[in-house]
């Protein structure tokens, strides 16, 4: 399966499958669709890897290629990054994507939500608290948006989630968990397209098979 973007009726841009999962991922994440429809992808210095990774399965797709920028916070550090985009293919997804500061999950993309473009999404914002939890943040998202993706992941992968709040220095943080009873079930299905560098960021072995042997008794 493909899909071809336009922006023109002579200008076109086609999309393997594959690459509309990581891209789906990447919505859910931390890609961001400008507004001329051009899609970001950016990663900390730190996940330099994890962006060329990106940029190898996209790498027909791009307009600007990767390279390494720096911006200086309230504080008056620097911070790096590395970005990408794809070319400006993108505007109808950021029409239908963006509205009032959210992000709005609609059907086209819950239907792209593959256990790969699971896994982009947890790489891009998902953590361990510990062996036996999963966090998500969601800020971005919309309420209804996020509801519709917690019910999502129940009737598809039987995978149940909570919402939590942490307080930050000037707003509430909203995160979705993933306990241990569920998270043997998620970290299978994106254990596969885990890349080498992202590897820390998922349980190891041993603990999901006590988590396993817990559940069963």
């Amino acid at each position: 399966m493909c899909y071809i973007f336009t922006a023109r009726k002579t200008q076109f841009l086609i999309v393997d499958e594959r690459q509309l999962e990581i891209l789906a991922g990447c919505i859910l994440g931390d890609g961001y669709i400008n507004p001329r429809g051009a899609f970001q992808i950016e990663q900390g210095s730190t996940q330099k890897d994890y962006l060329l990774w990106k940029y190898g399965e996209l790498k027909n797709l791009v307009s600007v290629q990767p390279k390494q920028v720096f911006r200086t916070n309230r504080d008056g550090k620097v911070n790096s990054s590395y970005r990408f985009f794809l070319r400006q293919y993108f505007k109808k997804w950021r029409h239908k994507i963006y509205r009032n500061g959210k992000k709005v999950i609609n059907d086209e993309v819950l239907k792209l939500l593959s256990p790969l473009a699971l896994a982009v999404w947890y790489m891009d914002d998902g953590c361990k608290k510990n062996n036996y939890t999963l966090i998500i943040s969601t800020d971005a998202f919309s309420k209804n948006s996020l509801k519709k993706l917690r019910k999502h992941l129940k009737n598809t992968w039987n995978i149940s989630t909570r919402i939590k709040y942490k307080k930050g220095p000037t707003k509430m943080y909203e995160r979705l968990t993933i306990g241990s009873y569920d998270l043997v079930r998620f970290i299978n299905l994106i254990r596969p397209h885990i890349i080498p560098s992202m590897q820390y960021k998922i349980p190891d072995p041993l603990t999901t098979q006590l988590i396993k042997r817990r559940n069963r008794v």
